[in-house]
């Protein structure tokens, strides 16, 4: 019995197309994750910020015509969270100077400066937290102080936990945060560009924590 080639193509490409779909199902199924957002499950260590997974972002009035948006591209950070849980937890956070973003590199340049950032004697601001006040459902107020050279300036974070669990990437315990809060740049020591630039800095923050190794803990 001679059966049409083009009948034969058009059953291996629909088995083809079948075993695709069924593949695609595997892979979705395998990344689904399922967070679990009690924060009082989360357990006790040491958790280092993921480079790959954090964002901080900021934005200063422009002139009255933008809120103007900027980032720092590189951040690092622990989180201690002790067998007391969250209320107890410990934050030391900094980001590099000399990585701030703008998308432009003449305006990166201009915010390294001495006249701002002074990014070759202050290469880094840091924040240091603790004392978790909860404002809601898996949400609260952490308040902390943030150090830019011999300048310190209160910083109080409004964090949403997003939950946490296995990375079925990675197999990394994650835990996951959304947070934002304010500074006057003055108060920090950045004074530059008065008028042009206001003085309340808006931030924006996306972090992932992961379990951090003991040998990692070990070189830090």
């Amino acid at each position: 019995m001679n059966r049409n080639p083009l009948s034969i193509a058009g059953a291996a490409l629909g088995m083809t197309l079948a075993i695709a779909a069924l593949s695609a199902c595997t892979v979705v199924h395998a990344v689904t994750r399922q967070q679990d957002r009690a924060y009082a499950s989360v357990a006790p260590g040491t958790y280092v910020i993921d480079p790959h997974h954090c964002s901080v972002i900021f934005s200063v009035d422009h002139l009255g015509f933008s809120d103007f948006t900027m980032r720092f591209d590189r951040v690092a950070g622990r989180l201690v969270w002790p067998a007391g849980g969250i209320a107890d937890a410990i934050v030391r956070a900094h980001v590099d100077t000399s990585s701030i973003d703008t998308n432009d590199p003449a305006l990166d340049a201009a915010l390294r400066s001495a006249a701002m950032l002074d990014a070759a004697r202050r290469p880094a601001i840091a924040w240091s937290a603790s004392g978790w006040r909860p404002t809601g459902r898996n949400r609260g107020d952490l308040a902390g102080v943030l150090r830019l050279g011999g300048h310190s300036e209160p910083l109080a974070l409004h964090v949403r936990f997003n939950g946490h669990g296995i990375d079925p990437l990675t197999g990394d315990a994650t835990l996951g945060f959304s947070a934002t809060g304010s500074f006057s740049r003055a108060k920090l020591g950045l004074q530059a560009w008065p008028g042009f630039v206001g003085d309340v800095v808006r931030l924006r923050i996306e972090a992932e924590f992961v379990a951090a190794p003991r040998r990692a803990l070990a070189r830090s």
